[in-house]
C-alpha cells in the first residue's frame, strides 16, 4: 500500500474543508460506516465527536472517502468541519450535517451506500461511541492488535507497531521501557494478513514516516474490519486502526482506515 497520510484538524474561524494539525484534548472519535461503492472502488466513513480543548464543547466531522486500489484519499484529504475557537458555538449536529452536505456529491458520485459486511470486530473498542476521556487510557491499554475475520480464508489480520521517520519530535510520546532510538522517529504501524499458520500472506500497510497530523501516537489497536466482494471482482477490505496521542488534558482516539484487495 502506498502511504496515505491521514489529516486531523486545526483551528479555523470560518467553517470549511480544512487540513488539520492541532491536537485536541482528551476526546475519543466515534465513527459511521457508510459503506463501498458498486464495484469495490471506493470506501466512506465519518469520524466525528466533541472537542475538548477550549471553553466550549465544539462538536467536528470528519469524512473520509478512499480509493481502495491506491488507499488515498478522494481529492488527496478528507472532508472536516472543525472550529476550535473558544467561543465556537458550533454543535456536533451541525458539524456533522455541514460535513454530509459537503460529502454528499462524491458519495453520489460513486453510489457509496451500505454494502458488504463488518467481518471482525474488538467490542472492547466501542466504536460506535464516544468515549469519555478518564476512560480513553483505559480503552488504549485494553484494546488489541489482531482480529480474525469471520471468512476462515482472509486469516488473521494482525498490527505490529514500528518505529518510522518523523519531521516531529515525538520522542516524548515513546514509552519509557521501549528500547531503541527515538530522535527524528515516531510510532508507525505495519499490518499484515497472516493464514492459518500464522505466516504473513499479504502486507496491507507498513508506514515509511508518519506524518505530523497523527500528532506523535503513543499507540495504535484494531477495532473492525469490512469485506466486500463485487460482482466479477476480487473482493476488498477495510481495516479500522485506532490511533492514540496524548492531548492537552489526555488521550485522544482516532480513526485510520487501511483498504485494500482481500486477497
Amino acid at each position: 500500500m502506498k502511504l496515505r497520510y491521514e489529516l486531523g484538524f486545526a483551528a479555523v474561524a470560518t467553517l470549511a474543508v480544512v487540513l488539520a494539525s492541532a491536537a485536541q484534548a482528551g476526546d475519543a472519535a466515534a465513527r459511521r460506516v457508510i459503506g463501498f461503492s458498486p464495484d469495490g472502488n471506493y470506501f466512506a466513513f465519518e469520524q466525528y465527536g466533541t472537542l475538548d480543548a477550549g471553553a466550549s464543547d465544539s462538536g467536528w466531522s470528519e469524512i473520509e472517502i478512499i480509493d481502495t486500489r491506491t488507499d488515498e484519499f478522494v481529492g488527496g484529504k478528507p472532508i472536516v468541519i472543525a472550529d476550535e475557537t473558544e467561543d465556537s458555538t458550533l454543535t456536533l449536529a451541525q458539524a456533522r450535517a455541514q460535513a454530509a452536505e459537503l460529502a454528499a456529491p462524491l458519495l453520489a458520485k460513486y453510489a457509496i451506500a451500505p454494502r458488504g459486511e463488518r467481518t471482525a470486530l474488538d467490542r472492547f473498542t466501542f466504536p460506535d461511541d464516544m468515549v469519555a476521556y478518564n476512560d480513553i487510557a483505559r480503552l488504549e491499554q485494553v484494546s488489541q492488535k489482531w482480529l480474525s475475520p469471520a471468512y476462515d480464508e482472509l486469516g488473521t489480520i494482525q498490527l505490529e507497531q514500528i518505529r518510522a521517520d518523523s519531521t516531529a519530535d515525538c520522542s516524548a510520546s515513546f514509552d519509557a521501557t521501549q528500547q531503541g532510538e527515538t530522535t527524528g522517529k515516531a510510532l508507525g504501524f505495519r499490518l499484515t494478513l497472516q493464514g492459518q499458520d500464522g505466516k504473513p500472506i499479504k502486507l496491507l500497510h507498513e508506514d515509511k514516516a508518519v506524518p505530523g497530523s497523527r500528532n506523535c501516537p503513543t499507540s495504535y489497536s484494531l477495532s473492525e474490519s469490512y469485506a466486500f466482494t463485487p460482482d466479477g471482482k476480487p473482493g476488498v477490505l477495510a481495516v479500522l486502526v485506532q490511533r492514540f496521542s496524548q492531548g492537552f488534558e489526555g488521550r485522544d482516539r482516532r480513526f485510520i482506515a487501511v483498504t485494500g484487495q482481500a486477497h
